[in-house]
C-alpha cells in the first residue's frame, strides 16, 4: 500500500468537498504507514471507524452539492457511495467478530482511491468546472 501526495489539480473548487477529500486521504495515508511500520491490524479498527464516519458525512456533501448543480451522474455516484458504504460495514461486522481485516481494508482504500477518487470524483470534477466557468 503506497501513500499519496495531494494533488491540488483535482481540487471541485467547492472547499467543504476539497477538504473532506484531503481527510480522506490523510487517513488513507496514515493506514499505509501503519503498514510500513507493522502496525496495520492496530490501525485497522480506528482507520474504519474513521472512514466510516468522515465517509459518509463526505458522500452526503458531495451528493447534494450534485442535486443542488443538477449533474446527470448523481444516481450513478450514490450507487458508487452505497457500494463503498456496504463494504466498510461488512468489513466492520467481520472485524466485531474477530476477524483480521487489515488486506481487506488496503484493498478497499486502494480500490476507493483509484476507482472513485480518481474516476467518479474526477467526473464531478469536470462537472463542476462546466457548472462554475458557464
Amino acid at each position: 500500500m503506497m501513500e499519496a501526495a495531494w494533488d491540488p489539480q483535482p481540487e471541485t473548487g467547492i472547499d467543504v468537498i476539497d477538504a473532506q477529500h484531503r481527510t480522506l486521504l490523510d487517513m488513507m495515508n496514515d493506514l499505509a504507514e501503519a503498514f510500513r511500520a507493522g502496525r496495520a491490524a492496530d490501525q485497522a479498527r480506528e482507520c474504519l471507524a474513521l472512514l466510516a464516519q468522515h465517509g459518509g458525512e463526505h458522500f452526503q456533501t458531495e451528493e447534494r452539492f450534485m442535486w443542488a448543480m443538477g449533474d446527470p451522474d448523481l444516481a450513478a455516484h450514490r450507487v458508487e457511495h452505497a457500494q463503498l458504504t456496504q463494504r466498510l460495514q461488512e468489513l466492520r461486522a467481520r472485524q466485531g467478530r474477530g476477524y483480521l481485516v487489515t488486506a481487506e481494508l488496503a484493498t478497499l482504500v486502494a480500490d476507493w482511491r483509484q476507482h472513485h477518487l480518481h474516476g467518479a470524483d474526477q467526473a464531478f470534477l469536470r462537472f463542476t468546472k462546466t457548472v462554475f466557468r458557464g
